[in-house]
């Protein structure tokens, strides 16, 4: 057992979702079914685009979080060419990444306590310019939310301002009960990444597979389920004393 979780929890599983897809809407009903609160990282335009059933996914429990306005990543990716991190500066990447802070206030209400990093990347500039945003992150947010790490979290030692968190978009749910397993054999924090909820390839969390992996969760007193800003809450408040 950790003294960072709840008593009784070897494990913390925080699961997260990325830019406000309107098929989280609908798979959103899978975690209330089993009483499991998410966090997701929501785009302006995500939520623009209804937002009176994000208000409802905030109300229900759920972490909203900011994912930046434009969601810059580097050119390395195609869509993101004219709007890669490469080209950005720290001032630009604050502006964006507070003005989605503003939109989701404005809209649902709720000013967002964690970030999540678009595409899990942290820098800006290229070459003898390139700066690490994370200062940004940490200066702004209790917890930034990487993507594609390879392991779970330790809580007394993490960098809440970069936490890894494993890719789950495509995995069964024997998988997700792995990364699970390991983290309970290492009282590790475990924070996973998706996006769309549903039956589409590839960036999806299949709807069978999240119904039978929360079925699991909710029925294991050793796993803390919690959404990121709860998880790092505790964290904080247990390192303080």
């Amino acid at each position: 057992m950790s003294a960072f979780f709840p008593a009784g929890a070897a494990v913390a599983v925080s699961l997260s979702f990325d830019d406000a897809r309107e098929s989280q809407l609908h798979g959103v009903r899978i975690l209330d079914e089993h009483g499991i609160r998410a966090s997701f990282y929501v785009l302006p335009s995500g939520i623009a685009a209804a937002p009176d059933r994000w208000s409802s996914v905030a109300s229900a429990g759920h972490e909203i979080g900011n994912h930046t306005t434009t969601h810059p990543c580097s050119a390395n990716y195609e869509f993101s060419r004219t709007n890669a991190l490469e080209d950005r500066t720290l001032d630009e990447i604050a502006a964006d990444i507070d003005r989605a802070g503003q939109v989701i206030e404005d809209l649902l209400g709720v000013r967002p306590k964690t970030f999540a990093y678009p595409c899990g990347q942290s820098f800006v500039g290229r070459g003898s310019r390139r700066q690490s945003y994370v200062p940004l992150v940490a200066h702004r947010f209790m917890a930034g939310r990487g993507y594609g790490g390879e392991t779970g979290n330790m809580p007394d030692v993490c960098d809440l301002a970069h936490l890894d968190a494993y890719v789950i978009d495509g995995l069964d749910v024997d998988a997700l009960m792995s990364l699970v397993d390991s983290g309970t054999a290492r009282g590790e924090w475990v924070i996973m990444a998706g996006h769309d909820i549903g039956d589409q390839a590839p960036q999806t969390v299949r709807a069978r597979d999240l119904e039978e992996f929360c079925r699991r969760l909710a029925r294991d007193d050793r796993v803390w389920v919690a959404p990121v800003v709860e998880v790092a809450e505790q964290v904080l408040a247990t390192r303080a004393h």
